[in-house]
């Protein structure tokens, strides 16, 4: 090199882009990792970690959520995945013999379409995969394993709300809208069968509480069913303090509830008459819950089985609509 030539710099290799699996074929060998050990299963430094839906292999992912990316509170799920257990004692996950070594991988049969794998963005590294298995309760990275404690999506879906609440101004959440018409054919259904609309559970996938982040908009709609359409014939909606006033409510009523069979198999009768409630949080989801009126009462939300209303939650319903019949 001739004499006063700058030193060649080394070059830094190119940082990847995360990317989501796209099914879980691109899952590794869960029977061939080994499980255990007490080393850090991801490094310390991420500035983003994205919760991906991994459809299954040969499943459509029509349906699942895309993509959410963290940018807040990301060391603490750092944390929470380097504090997965070692070995997930109990039900579907390897549990260490006597000699150290781990017993075969057993897996519940539960039909899953999808599962959770999440990408670690880095400034100065490559990502990083940690691909999560519900049925056999296992996390795995970089081939190496532990158990799956619920604190993981606890605590990454509790930031990402945070995150959302903090990057949604409440003026721009739409109030909800009651429909004009429900067929009657759709209210012969449980919502196992057809669903009700939920998007808060997107993001809240223990449902523990029903409702976690504070509401912006409530709108409550009251029906008249006939042959072949439940008409509107009342509605009122709520904003800010008088519609986070019915979360505690809503929640408590579903807070160790009780099932009923009002409205289910064999006959799957509409109700004669019932009432809608739409909500809208603070991070601009909604969801919508129906309470069958008559001839026999039920709550009902997502695809959840129905359960018995609480008192206070149809007393807070007639507050806002007036007595039924009125």
């Amino acid at each position: 090199m001739p004499r006063g030539s700058p030193a060649a710099r080394p070059t830094r290799p190119a940082v990847e882009e995360p990317a989501c699996p796209s099914d879980l074929g691109e899952y590794p060998d869960l029977e061939s990792v080994p499980y255990g050990g007490s080393e850090p299963l991801v490094p310390e430094g991420a500035v983003e970690i994205t919760a991906c839906e991994v459809p299954g292999t040969g499943s459509s992912p029509a349906g699942l959520s895309g993509p959410r990316v963290l940018t807040l509170g990301v060391s603490d799920i750092v944390r929470v995945i380097n504090s997965l257990p070692s070995y997930q004692t109990g039900l579907g996950v390897r549990s260490p013999q006597p000699s150290g070594d781990a017993r075969e991988l057993r897996c519940t049969a539960v039909y899953r379409d999808h599962e959770l794998a999440f990408v670690l963005r880095y400034p100065d590294r490559q990502p990083v995969t940690v691909y999560t298995d519900v049925n056999c309760r296992v996390a795995v990275s970089d081939g190496r394993g532990r158990g799956l404690d619920t604190a993981l999506l606890t605590t990454f879906f509790d930031r990402y709300r945070t995150q959302l609440v903090a990057r949604t101004p409440p003026e721009s959440v739409p109030t909800p809208t009651c429909a004009g018409s429900i067929p009657t054919s759709r209210l012969r259904l449980t919502p196992d069968r057809s669903g009700l609309d939920d998007r808060i559970s997107v993001d809240n996938p223990g449902q523990s509480p029903q409702l976690p982040t504070r509401l912006v908009a409530v709108t409550a709609c009251r029906y008249e069913v006939g042959d072949s359409a439940a008409r509107l014939t009342g509605q009122r909606s709520e904003w800010m303090d008088a519609a986070e006033a019915l979360r505690p409510t809503v929640n408590a009523a579903f807070d160790r509830a009780r099932t009923t069979t009002c409205g289910g198999y064999p006959g799957y009768p509409p109700p004669t008459a019932f009432d809608a409630l739409l909500v809208a949080d603070a991070t601009g989801a909604t969801a919508e819950f129906w309470l069958r009126r008559a001839p026999c009462p039920a709550l009902i939300s997502g695809k959840r089985t129905g359960v018995r209303p609480s008192d206070a939650l149809v007393a807070a319903i007639d507050g806002l609509l007036g007595p039924p019949g009125r």
